[in-house]
């Protein structure tokens, strides 16, 4: 490697001799959600139709460009030239500042430029012969830094992708009877969305759950397996008793008022503000309250609202710093041991707080939700396509925490995947490593879908790449253990959707 200096002083900014028309660029979105791919220089970044779309899935204060020829990036970027080698930048430590890459086409050259929001941090711009490698060194050495916690990986029923918000305490309890009496090798059996009455208000159970969520604890254990239970620990519902109770906690606009992010659960909600003493008490207690009913696994989700842009309490923290103070009240308030895996968060910051991450969108029964993607320009919706673009270009991060791709979709009921795309999610599983989950309800397996599921919870080493030069569909799709076709159409043999396992001696 050759360390390149910046033009300016004081600035963070190089011309390169890379022709824009043969270089391809590696990019990381902001949090979990946010697209990572590999593309032409050439082509444009797609950038979000809607501002809830924008705040949902991508950081509001450094959106992609939308402009062909302009691509930007988080933490790090890579941009690869033929034959393999090119550039790398690389942040090597995100616990107070982002940093912001951004390389653009100039006629027969590249511009690539920096912008550090917050302190000055150590990073590294460089020149190589191997792109792959550079990367996952210095990927490695970010994880060093900042403490990286990797335990091992747990194999996880989560109830969302068949429940919803629906689910109950009975079916619960039912599926990992069923579970045992399969001989499913689950470790944990996970509480998704839909137990508590409104977002932030969690110890108040739905009325539609049948009984509380400390109530299902003892009854896992009872079967053999640990409990856990999902968050959105820096979420307010607008009816909530929390936003009612504590306005002034809440993420503020500049007109004072609490600001409201994103669109889901029918609409807009706020963000805590997690630089206010009284939230990040009340941050500490939930978790100590929620690990003492029995839960030792927390899934902590939409936790960028920990770092949107807004007025906070304390002015004199950034970004970065407000969200790890949120991050680090949640980890004092569960323990040590406590496994924490975060979703829908800003990925670099996290490192050396998170057991686990979500690497890329929600997988969902569908291939690809394309009038989405297509015509709101949004890849960071559930849809299989969706959560194998972003988490294979991602495949570096194991080094951060232990990667979630998200569940194996091995049923064929209340599903529109067929048989080669739910391969292909099989396949993500083997080559990223890491988490093992499903969401299947088991009696709705067949012994066909049992085997399957047994298959996808065989846990794996991460794989490698074996080329950036090449790809089916805009992404790392060419890995040691096989070859990932994400387009619409047959690629050398391998069917539209597919993947092409190697075999293995």
């Amino acid at each position: 490697m050759t360390d390149l200096v910046p033009e300016q002083s004081g600035g963070h900014s190089w011309t390169l001799d890379l022709d824009p028309s043969t270089t391809r660029v590696l990019v990381n979105g902001f949090q979990s959600w946010s697209e990572a791919e590999l593309q032409p220089l050439s082509a444009a970044q797609a950038r979000p139709t809607f501002v809830w779309m924008q705040e949902h899935g991508h950081d509001p204060a450094f959106l992609p460009s939308g402009e062909a020829g302009v691509w930007r990036s988080h933490t790090l970027i890579a941009l690869v030239r033929p034959g393999g080698g090119g550039y790398v930048g690389h942040s090597l430590d995100e616990s107070r500042s982002y940093a912001h890459w951004e390389a653009r086409a100039e006629g027969s050259q590249v511009r690539l430029s920096l912008r550090v929001e917050g302190p000055d941090i150590p990073l590294v711009f460089t020149e190589t012969d191997d792109v792959i490698s550079t990367l996952e060194q210095l990927s490695a050495q970010l994880g060093r830094t900042m403490s990286a916690r990797t335990p091992s990986p747990l194999r996880v029923w989560c109830s969302w992708y068949s429940y919803y918000r629906a689910v109950t305490l009975p079916q619960m309890l039912e599926n990992a009877r069923l579970s045992r009496e399969k001989a499913l090798p689950f470790d944990v059996f996970q509480l998704d969305d839909g137990f508590q009455a409104d977002l932030g208000d969690w110890t108040l159970p739905a009325e539609h759950f049948g009984g509380h969520a400390r109530d299902l604890p003892a009854g896992l254990s009872e079967l053999g397996y640990r409990a856990g239970i999902w968050l959105a620990p820096f979420l307010a519902g607008p009816d909530s008793e929390l936003f009612r109770a504590h306005p002034d906690w809440m993420l503020k606009g500049e007109d004072g008022r609490p600001l409201p992010i994103g669109n889901n659960w029918g609409g807009p909600y706020y963000g805590l503000d997690t630089t206010h003493p009284e939230v990040l008490n009340w941050l500490k207690e939930l978790a100590r309250e929620v690990v003492g009913w029995g839960y030792s696994y927390l899934k902590l989700d939409f936790l960028f609202a920990g770092a949107l842009p807004g007025v906070r309490h304390d002015p004199s923290r950034t970004r970065a710093e407000a969200y790890r103070m949120g991050l680090a009240a949640l980890r004092e308030g569960a323990g040590e041991e406590t496994f924490l895996l975060l979703c829908g968060a800003p990925l670099a910051s996290s490192i050396g707080v998170a057991d686990a991450m979500r690497t890329g969108p929600d997988v969902s029964p569908i291939w690809d939700d394309d009038a989405r993607r297509v015509w709101l320009h949004d890849a960071t919706g559930p849809a299989a396509r969706n959560a194998l673009h972003t988490a294979l270009s991602r495949w570096y991060q194991h080094a951060w925490y232990q990667p979630d791709p998200d569940v194996m979709i091995a049923r064929e009921v209340q599903s529109m995947l067929s048989a080669a795309e739910r391969h292909a999610l099989l396949g993500l599983l083997d080559v990223i490593g890491g988490l093992r989950a499903s969401s299947d309800p088991v009696s709705s397996l067949d012994e066909e879908g049992l085997t399957l599921l047994r298959r996808a919870l065989e846990l794996s080493t991460p794989d490698r790449p074996i080329t950036l030069e090449t790809s089916f569909g805009a992404a790392v799709t060419h890995f040691g253990r096989g070859t990932f076709n994400l387009t619409d159409a047959p690629q050398e043999s391998i069917a539209a959707h597919a993947y092409r396992e190697l075999a293995h001696d």
